[in-house]
């Protein structure tokens, strides 16, 4: 009897945990359905699940050698799912044929052996074979080389999964008492083998849903959707921890824009034309923007970019481009001659200047260019002076449509 309900239990307790798990899952893919590897997890786990379930109602409704295969088959379609999502999380190609060719000839094979030598020592020593060799793919996707992430703590978790799987016959061979009831020994080791291994697993698989989730989220919060550039918050962020990790003496610089006249627009033509011109302002600004290069809205039609490892004369350059690219944007919802135009406050960061002192500059150069007639560049330098380029002239009669 008590046999029987240390059995129930375990067979209870991993229900519960998978169902638990399963709705884990699912919340976090419903969240966000682009997240294809919480779709396969959860796969993954329906199929422990089922296989928990088969393991506990199958034996008292089919014949040993049936119920025996309908726990394996439905554990390898749950280590199939599990490999496919481990291919999405670190990405990497997923080998549809190695899992589709594996499962299809693990099933085949274990349902002839169990056909042939039911309940012998060899039907353990295949299923043991056959599911280790699953398990070995996910391994095996996860030190793929290439672009992907390695994830360490999985890979311990799977090739831990894998020695469980090969050591079943020898636990078998090992624990070989049996219940009154016809319980086995060995039956319970590996249930509860199989239980702490599935809640590490479990518990890895979370945290790393968890954390891309939190990092997604993160960067929500830091970005102006609009434009896609980062908000306030985010830019001010990025500039601090980059200014503390580096101390490059290497020019830097900072440039103001403020799209001129932007409230009469909303007037004029409306609030959706108006986000139309702040969203292809954005885009100007990412097309331009180099690698390194820090971009954001500071809200309404007020925009900042830090110019890594560029001095005032190569900013002032970047500045009058956009300024021309966006003076020749049109767009669809107004007519062919409609533009709009922006000006621009430059001004070169010192080393080991306050970000702070800089933003002041550009500011003050920012006004320089409304005061002189917008849609132009102005330049401050530390001394309150300014900086021109000369021999160089710029045009706005390209046209640009966005």
């Amino acid at each position: 009897m008590g046999d029987q309900v240390g059995a129930a239990f375990i067979h209870a307790d991993n229900i519960a945990f998978a169902v638990a798990i399963v709705c884990g899952f699912l919340a976090i893919h419903f969240y966000d359905r682009s997240r294809k590897p919480a779709f396969w997890w959860t796969l993954c786990f329906v199929g422990l699940l089922m296989m928990a379930i088969a393991e506990a109602v199958t034996p008292l409704f089919t014949a040993p050698p049936v119920s025996r295969f309908i726990v394996f088959s439905l554990n390898m379609v749950a280590i199939s799912c599990l490999n496919v999502g481990i291919a999405w999380h670190c990405e990497k190609i997923v080998p549809w044929r190695l899992i589709d060719g594996l499962l299809a000839a693990a099933l085949m094979g274990n349902f002839l052996v169990g056909l042939v030598w039911p309940g012998e020592s060899i039907e353990t020593m295949t299923a043991a074979a056959s599911l280790a060799a699953a398990q070995a793919i996910g391994l095996y996707i996860l030190l793929l080389p290439g672009r992907g992430r390695r994830d360490r703590a999985l890979a311990l978790i799977l090739a831990l999964m894998i020695a469980n799987y090969l050591s079943r016959p020898l636990i078998h061979a090992a624990f070989t008492a049996v219940s009154a009831d016809g319980l086995r020994a060995s039956d319970i080791v590996i249930g509860i083998n199989n239980a702490l291994l599935t809640i590490a697993l479990a518990t890895v698989l979370t945290l790393r849903l968890a954390g891309r989730l939190l990092r997604d989220l993160k960067g929500q919060s830091e970005t102006d959707s609009l434009s896609g550039l980062l908000n306030r918050h985010g830019f001010d962020l990025t500039i601090k921890k980059l200014r503390q990790q580096s101390q490059s003496t290497t020019p830097t610089s900072l440039i103001l824009c403020d799209l001129d006249r932007f409230k009469s627009i909303n007037d004029e033509y409306g609030h959706y034309v108006g986000d139309r011109v702040i969203a292809a302002f954005g885009r100007l600004i990412r097309a331009g923007a180099r690698e390194g290069d820090i971009c954001g809205r500071f809200g309404g039609e007020e925009f900042c970019v830090y110019l890594r490892n560029s001095d005032v004369r190569a900013a002032r350059l970047f500045a009058e481009w956009l300024r021309v690219a966006f003076a020749s944007t049109s767009y669809p919802e107004l007519s062919n001659s409609t533009r709009f135009t922006a000006s621009f406050g430059v001004t070169e960061i010192l080393a080991g200047e306050r970000i702070e002192d800089a933003y002041k500059r550009a500011d003050a150069a920012l006004y320089t260019a409304k005061r002189d007639g917008r849609n132009c560049v102005r330049t401050q330098d530390q001394k309150g002076g300014s900086s021109k380029l000369s021999g160089i002239h710029f045009s706005s009669r390209s046209n640009c449509s966005v």
